[in-house]
């Protein structure tokens, strides 16, 4: 299990809202900047990223907790969002390479376009599958000691 520190915000029947903590800095950090790898992600939401996670043990709003990530869940991840489309591409231009340079690029795109389908339907199914999901963990006890991370991790607002 891959495990991160959380504070919930909102509850649902089985579910929580989730917002991380800020991590400690991971050595590609800029004072000037901020984290790099939180600046872009805002880029695309333009806010604090929050997560659903699911919840057995009745978190309430405000507490910190520990949402654990299976590892199985991210490997598979990783290998259907990056490692899949990479190679539907470079096998749909190999074979079209028999054919010409035109050819070969339409199958390599052709692949992409493929894996990219094949992604979206299998993960949906993973989606509905709670082995897949991530879940809080434990309840951090309210008079737990935590390290004060620095704020000049986290990339200015």
């Amino acid at each position: 299990m891959i495990e991160t520190e959380a504070r919930v915000l909102r509850v649902e029947q089985g579910a929580a809202w989730v917002e991380p903590r800020p991590h400690t800095p991971c050595g590609q950090c800029d004072a000037g900047g901020g984290c790099r790898s939180v600046s872009i992600a805002r880029l695309f939401t333009g806010r604090e990223p929050v997560f659903r996670v699911l919840d057995a043990l009745g978190a309430r709003v405000g507490d910190r907790v520990v949402v654990a990530v299976p590892e199985r869940s991210l490997r598979l991840s990783v290998m259907l969002m990056y490692v899949l489309p990479l190679l539907a591409l470079f096998a749909g231009a190999a074979i079209g390479a028999l054919f010409g340079e035109l050819p070969s690029a339409l199958a390599g795109i052709a692949g992409l376009l493929a894996s990219l389908l094949l992604v979206r339907q299998r993960a949906q199914r993973l989606s509905a599958d709670q082995r897949f999901q991530p879940q809080i963990a434990h309840i951090v006890p309210a008079d737990a000691i935590t390290v004060a991370v620095p704020s000049a991790c986290r990339s200015k607002k």
